[in-house]
């Protein structure tokens, strides 16, 4: 058994040791995750799309201009009785002429005929009850909206690198405080052998120490392993694929004032990124449903049109008395009902835009209550470090005086095994409190949307 875990602990050593080492510090860290997180890449997309949506937005400011080509081939059999245009109003004085568009039917007709019209329209839209200006307000507004969700996933993406990293280090911390036990250990098993070779101590004290040895260097193994998956979970939230061996800086993120709750709740409501999305939406639904309102208006178009008739599917013209035709137009349409489509419209996104106030006033509730569990977690982390300190102090002088009693004959093995398990027990617990305080404030940094150090 102890063969077995002396080969697994080289083994685990070598492997360390072996990979490529890369130092690289917290802000290293955040940089490079978003950079590289496709999870962020996502939002930047999306904001991307809003940008695009606001350009479909602005075209409703600028005229359209369609081209149309239409052919048509008519094969006729049999006779018609002549049909006389002469008198017709609008081509009186000649009967070669014929109505736009109009078909000259006239003798026989066994025959196979063809026709081509071109057309260039130039149009622009005058008023439609400010629709398009509302429509392009409440696309801004959609694209700011998406912005401000990037920045709340920025901000997620470095709180879950910043507890990645501090979740490294106590694994480091642990491996330290791991490695030391054993060393401790390792030395009482030597002066416990030298005492039973001289008959100052029984056999038995040799076997417990060696048992609590075992047992530390299993805990040792276990640290080890801790540590490794604490690193690749680390290199998976910074987005390094890559194997590597990542040297931690130790880190102490900057203290946040908390004796003014209320200063902290108005920081919060005005920075975070997630109600000034919220705050975004309200205002462009409020400008959609005045662009739904914009229905009850009349709208104004202008138009100018050119086309072109031809007797083949080339437009060239050989029996026809007109061949083209110029078309100035303004047009007003005003819908007076539509059974109660525009009214239903406007009803359907002021609905929408009470449901997103009201989901609004709950994240913000949600977010006080955050802000004062962020605040009691680090006042709580802060008492049981300041705790945990005084008693690896106690811990160390305690295992001193102990070990300075066991050589002299006054103190039993058990009795160093005790002080030694009692200062291993203080030295995880400073780690855990030490930590925890990091934390409480990587994660009081979030709930204020501080995403520095």
């Amino acid at each position: 058994m102890k063969k077995t875990m002396s080969i697994t602990l080289i083994l685990s050593t070598i492997f360390l040791l072996a990979a490529p080492s890369w130092a690289i510090s917290l802000e290293e860290c955040i940089n490079r995750a978003i950079k590289t997180r496709d999870v962020i890449k996502k939002y930047e997309y999306q904001v991307k799309a809003a940008k695009e949506k606001e350009r479909v937005a602005m075209s409703g400011f600028l005229p359209t201009f369609d081209l149309e080509y239409s052919a048509s081939r008519a094969r006729t059999r049999g006779s018609y009785g002549d049909t006389d245009y002469q008198n017709m109003s609008g081509f009186a004085g000649s009967s070669s002429y014929l109505p736009i568009g109009a078909i000259d039917f006239s003798g026989d007709l066994n025959e196979t005929r063809s026709y081509s019209t071109f057309s260039a329209t130039l149009a622009y839209n005058l008023f439609r009850g400010f629709g398009d200006y509302r429509a392009l307000k409440a696309a801004q507004f959609s694209t700011s909206a998406q912005n401000y969700l990037l920045s709340a996933q920025i901000a997620d993406v470095i709180l879950d690198v910043k507890k990645a990293y501090i979740q490294a280090l106590r694994a480091k911390s642990y491996l330290r405080v791991a490695k030391v036990a054993v060393k401790l250990l390792e030395k009482q098993k030597a002066d416990t052998q030298t005492k039973r070779e001289v008959g100052l101590v029984t056999k038995r004290q040799v076997l417990k120490v060696q048992v609590e040895l075992d047992s530390a260097r299993q805990n040792l193994l276990t640290a080890e392993t801790n540590f490794i998956k604490a690193v690749d979970r680390l290199k998976r939230v910074v987005g390094i694929s890559y194997p590597t061996q990542v040297d931690l800086n130790d880190v102490s993120l900057r203290e946040i004032d908390v004796t003014n709750f209320e200063n902290l709740k108005k920081r919060m409501l005005e920075q975070r990124s997630e109600i000034r999305y919220y705050r975004m939406l309200i205002s462009s639904l409020e400008e959609q449903k005045k662009a739904s309102e914009s229905n009850y208006y009349p709208s104004i178009g202008v138009s100018l049109s050119y086309t072109k008739f031809g007797d083949d599917f080339d437009m060239k013209t050989k029996d026809r008395g007109m061949d083209y035709e110029t078309l100035f137009m303004m047009t007003a349409r005003w819908n007076l009902f539509n059974g109660l489509r525009d009214y239903a419209g406007v009803k359907e996104t002021l609905y929408r835009k009470i449901a997103t106030e009201r989901e609004l006033n709950e994240l913000e509730n949600q977010l006080v209550l955050q802000l004062r569990n962020s605040i009691d977690n680090l006042k709580v982390a802060k008492n049981r470090l300041k705790i945990a300190e005084s008693a690896v102090k106690e811990g160390k002088e305690h295992y001193r005086i102990t070990y300075e009693s066991f050589k002299n004959g006054l103190a039993t093995t058990t009795n160093l095994l005790d002080a030694r398990y009692f200062l291993t027990r203080s030295e995880i617990q400073k780690v855990d409190a030490f930590y925890d305080v990091q934390i409480a404030i990587a994660e009081l940094q979030r709930v204020l949307e501080i995403t520095s150090k």
